[in-house]
């Protein structure tokens, strides 16, 4: 629900993966002046703050966080890049990186009780990661930073 052009338009880890097709559709004029009065959209806009002083809230009540996105529900919900975004959201809410990183792993998975499989890494659990040339924990950004994804213990090979 863009009422302008994201700025997430123009970030190179974005554009690597974007359809440009459906980046177009977001931009269109149109679009974004249907946004600034759409009720959806400004309600959005309206609690956001209130979303992640909520998530600080819980977190230091010692609730679990999983981390969950609705991309890849519709158009304007671009899948994988939200999900950065989402880490990103997190640490501005006041997590640290550490704790948005266990949200998306070991957090996720206690949430949906599949933690004795996944989540973590160790002996006997399936084996799916990222290998990052940066330090997340220096900066959640550099999640940005992938070198390598590995699926069940398997090397994904690298995109040309």
């Amino acid at each position: 629900m863009y009422t302008e052009k994201p700025s997430f338009f123009s970030d190179p880890f974005f554009l690597k993966e974007a359809d440009p097709a459906e980046m177009a559709q977001m931009e269109d004029p149109k679009r974004e002046n249907a946004m600034r009065t759409d009720p959806a959209a400004l309600w959005y806009k309206e609690h956001m703050a209130v979303a992640m002083r909520n998530l600080k809230t819980l977190s230091d009540a010692g609730i679990t966080i999983a981390m969950g996105t609705d991309s890849g529900g519709g158009p304007g919900r671009f899948l994988g890049y939200f999900e950065h975004l989402e880490l990103e959201y997190e640490t501005k809410a006041g997590l640290t990186p550490m704790q948005a990183l266990v949200s998306a792993t070991s957090g996720a998975a206690k949430t949906i009780n599949i933690s004795n499989d996944v989540g973590t890494l160790q002996k006997g659990k399936l084996a799916d990661f990222v290998v990052l040339t940066a330090n997340p924990l220096d900066d959640i950004r550099n999640t940005h930073a992938i070198e390598s994804v590995w699926i069940g213990g398997v090397r994904v090979p690298a995109r040309k």
